[in-house]
């Protein structure tokens, strides 16, 4: 099974902006594009230590639970 749209489309995107972009705005857009992912790693890292910490929270609970 083929997997339409994707990087592929990305790719062909990016070809033809490089194609017409200069040397500069091509920069411009590489440097959005890593912020970008920077931003999503972060909120990502976020999302695991919210979740860690409610794991810990409910461990906690139930440990005190245990030792009634």
């Amino acid at each position: 099974m083929t997997h339409h749209g994707g990087y592929g489309a990305h790719d062909m995107l990016l070809a033809k902006m490089y194609d017409l972009l200069d040397e500069n705005e091509m920069r411009q857009l590489m440097i959005r594009m890593i912020e970008s992912r920077i931003k999503m790693k972060e909120q990502y890292i976020e999302t695991m230590q919210y979740k860690v910490g409610t794991y810990k929270m409910a461990r906690d609970m139930l440990e005190k639970g245990m030792k009634k």
